[in-house]
């Protein structure tokens, strides 16, 4: 068996390798598209006018809302602070899944190590996220999607200390944090709300025997109930829903589509997840007791897999439908807090399966008896991250694209700013950035009209062709 002391090296080398070139673009970022919009809706009402304006005639995301809009460096005439919000979602992404993946690799005992099983999980939701750009450096898409992902990890380690809390003073600062937790989560977006409600019912249900630990957590739940309510009935949700026609059939449309790309998702993402825990050493030895009680019925190994396989689909479904539905599309951001709960969850099933299917279980064991795994390891991790976020963003760095996109766009901005002109003319991007988020006028008149009201232009006039 390798050293633990090894584990440290390598875990630390995957660690850096990812969040590298992601803390370096931090510092190349510059507001883009409704950053603006939300900048101007703060200066001309004010900030609790604007949190009403949006909650009664746009959206019930309290939370994102009043962040994208108070939070806003535009909302006070600065560009150059962009580089605040990426770098502490990603910094704060790290902290709060290395904490729950420790509490739960101590509490559980898993014989894994767990800053090794923390790096390889933090490796793949950077470098497969659908839109890392739109997820991380947007605010207004970071603040959506990503925000409520990492209060989301700290509301599960919240519950798991929760569980394994036994002084009052413990039982209530857990409690607390929860509360606070469960509020940010649950203000931010649709998708967030479901899964955080459906893991309460799990929750739940594995609880449902013992009623010391239900007198503890139901009124949490409860609150999580109330508080999903408020969110999902505010009167914007239902404006900006009337703005997306509804064909007779659009339903049954919806669930085909969001069924459709469940299936296809879970196949495109499940594929690395497994090579990359198949990878990790130890994992033939845990036990998956949560599992094994949420899939009690299962008797059989063929059954097993069969019953994960609806069950990771029924997730993805989960997540894909409310937008679907609601507006007809789903961007690739909200595809966000989707593709985390199915890496959260799929690792999971991933870990009970190793334990039960005598092939992979083997394939594991040879792996964490080999000292060849101090090659295959970090191996893994460079030739997974080819033509993925995590290459893409070193490309971006060494290619000088993210440089020259931020300049030019501040130069872009800086004209709109001090210009006389009624008529302003726009050049095309000279380099284009792989990972920093992308959003120009010229091919969405959404952005011209954002740019045009913020800096109080009339008319932008694009010179090229996207």
């Amino acid at each position: 068996m390798i050293k633990l002391k090894t584990f440290k090296y390598l875990s630390l080398f995957i660690f850096a390798y990812t969040i590298f070139p992601f803390l370096v673009l931090c510092f190349f970022n510059v507001p883009l598209g409704d950053d603006f919009w939300y900048a101007e809706f703060f200066r001309k009402n004010g900030f609790w006018q604007t949190q009403s304006l949006f909650y009664h005639n746009w959206s019930g995301r309290y939370i994102s809302s009043a962040a994208i809009s108070g939070l806003n460096p535009a909302s006070y005439g600065n560009f150059t602070l962009f580089f605040i919000h990426p770098l502490l979602l990603i910094l704060g992404t790290a902290w709060a899944l290395h904490r729950l993946v420790k509490n739960a690799v101590t509490i559980f005992k898993l014989g894994v190590d767990a800053n090794l099983l923390f790096a390889f999980l933090f490796f793949f939701y950077c470098n497969y996220v659908p839109d890392f750009g739109e997820t991380f450096y947007w605010m207004a898409g970071s603040f959506t999607y990503q925000l409520p992902i990492i209060f989301f990890l700290a509301y599960l380690n919240a519950l798991l200390l929760l569980f394994h809390s036994d002084s009052v003073f413990r039982i209530s600062k857990n409690t607390a944090i929860a509360v606070i937790c469960l509020a940010i989560c649950l203000g931010c977006n649709e998708v967030m709300t479901v899964y955080v409600n459906a893991v309460n019912c799990l929750v739940l249900f594995l609880l449902f025997s013992q009623k010391n630990y239900l007198n503890r957590f139901t009124p949490l739940f409860i609150l999580a109930f109330v508080i999903s309510f408020l969110m999902i009935s505010a009167p914007g949700n239902f404006v900006r829903g009337a703005l997306f026609a509804k064909s007779d059939f659009h339903f049954l449309k919806a669930c085909g589509q969001a069924l459709a790309r469940s299936i296809f998702m879970i196949f495109f993402w499940l594929t690395s997840l497994t090579l990359i825990l198949l990878c990790i050493p130890g994992e033939a030895k845990n036990e998956t007791p949560v599992i094994d009680r949420l899939f009690f019925f299962v008797k059989t190994k063929k059954t097993f897999l069969l019953v994960s396989l609806v069950f990771l689909i029924g997730m993805l479904f989960v997540g894909f439908f409310p937008s679907i539905y609601a507006t007809n599309w789903i961007p690739q951001r909200a595809y966000t807090p989707i593709f985390f709960v199915f890496t959260l969850i799929a690792s999971l099933l991933i870990f009970a399966l190793i334990q039960k299917v005598e092939i992979l279980s083997k394939a594991n064991t040879l792996l964490s008896d080999s000292k060849i795994s101090l090659i295959v390891l970090p191996l893994l991790a460079v030739g997974l991250s080819q033509n993925s976020n995590v290459m893409n963003a070193y490309v971006d760095i060494t290619s000088g694209k993210a440089n020259s996109y931020h300049k030019q766009v501040l130069a872009t901005y800086e004209m709109l700013r001090t210009t006389k002109n009624d008529t302003v003319i726009i050049s095309p991007i000279e380099k284009k950035p792989l990972v920093l988020p992308y959003r120009w006028p010229g091919g969405n008149g959404l952005v011209d009209a954002q740019l045009a009201q913020y800096f109080k232009t009339k008319h932008l006039q694009y010179t090229g062709n996207e």
